[in-house]
Parts: C-alpha cells; structure tokens; sequence
C-alpha cells in the first residue's frame, strides 16, 4: 500500500519542533523599576498620611471631649457667681437699711426730747406718727392759746420746719370741755437735710400715751 503525505514541509518542521506558549519578558530597563519605586514610595506617604489624619482625628475628639468637661464646670462656676452676687446684692441692702436706721436714730430721739421739753403745761399728746422726715402730732388741751404756744416753740425749734396745723376740734372729755389738734411738721438732720426714709424699714410709730409737762 503506498502512503502519500500531504501535509507542506513547513509544517513538517513546526509538527517536529513541538508547539511553545506565549513567553514574559521581565523589564529589564531601569526607568521600569523607578516607575515600580516610586508608586511603592506614593504608597507609603498615603499610608503615612493616613494615620497622621486618624492620629488627629483621635486627639481632636479628645480635646473636644476635654472642652465639653470644662464647659460644663464653667457653666456651675457661673451659676455659683450668680448666687454669690444676688448674695451680695441682698447683704448690700440690709446694710443700707440698718445703715438708715442708725442715721435716723440720733435724730427721732433729739426729736422725742426735744419734744416733751417744748411742750406746753395742759397740752397732752395723744398720737404720735412718724413717716420717714413727716411727723403729725395730735393732742388735746384746754385752750386755743396753748396750741399756738407749742406751733411757736416748734418754730423755734432748728431740727422742726414748716409746722402746720391741720385741724382744731371742740369736743367734751370727763364733762370737760377741751380742743383736740392735729399738727404736722418736717424733721431736719443737724446738718441741715430732711430725714430720709431707710429702704425697708417701718416709717411709722404711734403713741397713746399722754405726756405732761
């Protein structure tokens, strides 16, 4: 039997030789390993800079952590502050009511003296109201004579002024005839002022009590 090969030569020779892959060839230039540096090197800084940034981060939460716990202690030293200044504020005025206690006190007992040593025989005071530098004095006597004597020793009086009698009445006590009076006149300091009245403090005082003299 006769065989005939068909196949080219060509071919003959690529069937005989075996068939080889695709190979790789490794760069072997040294632009090729500063291009693989320096993505290696742009790595490493991102890396870097990416814990710098997380390192911030983590030290800023923690300072605002920190501000917010001083805000908050500032905010109880501002409320302690406020209190100790309504304190202070409160003090500041009960020291200004006995301080306008004591500045009155000299005077209303001048006045008190003063009063019962002015006062006319048969003239007895029944009422005494005292409104800060405002005194009204209201009494009974026997005679209209004996009033105008006490308005004149009032007048001649430093620490009196504008004395003024506001009513006379007629009237019968123990089957006696007698002139009820209502007087009122301003108390002036020894320097020269009007008494003032202290903040808080009871402006008025009454007396039942007769005086004679």
């Amino acid at each position: 039997m006769v065989r005939i090969n068909l196949i080219p030569k060509e071919e003959k020779v690529k069937k005989r030789a075996g068939f080889r892959g695709p190979s790789i060839k490794m760069p072997t230039g040294i632009e090729n390993y500063l291009g693989i540096g320096l993505v290696v090197l742009v790595i490493i800084i991102l890396a870097f800079v990416h814990i710098g940034q997380k390192r911030n981060i983590t030290r800023l939460n923690t300072n605002i952590q920190e501000t917010r716990e001083e805000l908050r202690q500032l905010e109880e030293v501002v409320k302690l502050v406020k209190e100790l200044d309504r304190k202070r504020k409160d003090l500041n005025t009960r020291i200004e009511i006995i301080r306008g206690l004591n500045r009155g006190r000299y005077e209303k007992a001048r006045f008190l003296y003063t009063l019962s040593s002015i006062l006319p025989e048969y003239c007895w005071i029944q009422n005494l109201d005292v409104k800060a530098s405002t005194i009204t004095i209201k009494g009974i006597t026997f005679s209209n004579q004996v009033i105008a004597a006490l308005m004149r020793r009032l007048q001649g009086e430093k620490i009196f002024q504008a004395i003024e009698l506001r009513s006379i009445v007629g009237k019968e006590v123990d089957n006696h005839n007698v002139m009820e009076f209502d007087l009122k006149t301003q108390l002036i300091e020894a320097s020269g002022a009007v008494l003032q009245k202290a903040p808080g403090a009871k402006t008025s005082t009454k007396s039942k009590k007769g005086t004679t003299k």
